[in-house]
């Protein structure tokens, strides 16, 4: 293990991987459980304030085709920087969304802006996402 990958960050990063992979082939109910209580999400000028609203959105992402299981894209995260404080840490990534087609084409690209927090479990949840394309 490097300086770098500390329990800590590992932790964290699962978390952010879980959460590609589960935004892809997951429930929402599996991404509402990486989500915490007061989460904040904004994305492309919309701003989600809580789980509840968050979930939503998710899902209306969903109902257009860009995540869930039946759109078969794909989201991949890199060059993922972490830095932690305590119980606190924030995230920055660039992530591709690519498609299912084939050949497979990237259809967004972006960067993800992540703070989490470690709940009492030990576990660590989003808690800000800042999604820029």
């Amino acid at each position: 293990m490097s300086p770098r990958e500390t329990p800590q960050t590992i932790g964290i990063v699962n978390t952010l991987h879980a959460f590609a992979r589960l935004a892809d082939e997951g429930t929402l109910h599996d991404l509402a459980a990486l989500l915490a209580d007061d989460v904040q999400w904004t994305m492309a000028g919309t701003h989600w304030r809580g789980r509840e609203q968050t979930v939503i959105g998710l899902g209306r992402m969903r109902e257009l085709g860009h995540a869930g299981p039946d759109s078969g894209n794909r989201h991949v995260i890199t060059n993922l920087e972490v830095h932690t404080t305590g119980d606190r840490a924030t995230a920055f990534s660039y992530f591709l969304l690519v498609s299912s087609t084939s050949p497979a084409a990237i259809l967004a690209v972006g960067s993800y802006h992540d703070e989490l927090s470690r709940v009492q479990d030990g576990r660590w949840i989003l808690t800000r996402r800042e999604v820029t394309t």
